[in-house]
Order: structure tokens, then sequence, then C-alpha cells
């Protein structure tokens, strides 16, 4: 698993559940299933841990109250190929 907010390149993903680290926010998008099984277990572990981390590097961090605009993640413009 990413340690949250160490770095802008690391990922992982729990079942369909993808997470993008970055030094400003932590992505999560996807979906997950739980089914009754070990399988489910492990991914219901894998989140509980990630949600764990989060917490404990916010409460331990210095967090901002909030983001400004300029704390927001770089983003490539690239020409339109369809163009």
């Amino acid at each position: 698993m990413i340690k949250p907010f160490a770095d802008d390149d690391a990922a992982a993903s729990i079942g369909d559940l993808t997470i993008e680290n970055g030094t400003a926010r932590v992505t999560v998008s996807g979906s997950v299933e739980f089914t009754r099984d070990q399988t489910g277990l492990e991914r219901a572990r894998a989140l509980k841990q990630l949600a764990d981390d989060l917490i404990t590097e916010l409460e331990n961090g210095s967090a901002p109250q909030s983001l400004t605009g300029t704390q927001t993640a770089a983003v490539d413009q690239v020409a339109n190929p369809f163009a």
C-alpha cells in the first residue's frame, strides 16, 4: 500500500478501486466488491489500512484548514488528437 502524501507518483488498487497518491491530496476512485470470503476480507482490511494511514498522516501532519488554488496537482496540456 502507499504512504499517503509521500509523493506524486505512487498508485495502488483494491479490487477495481484505484488510489492515486499526491503530496497535496490522495484520490480514490472506482469501486470495490467485498465478497463473503477471504478475498473480501483481504480487500476490507486493505481499505481499512488505507483509511487508518490517511487519518494518522492528517492528524500528525500540519494540515491547513483548506487547500488554496495554488496547491492543486499539476496538469499537462496536450494537443487534441481529434482536431
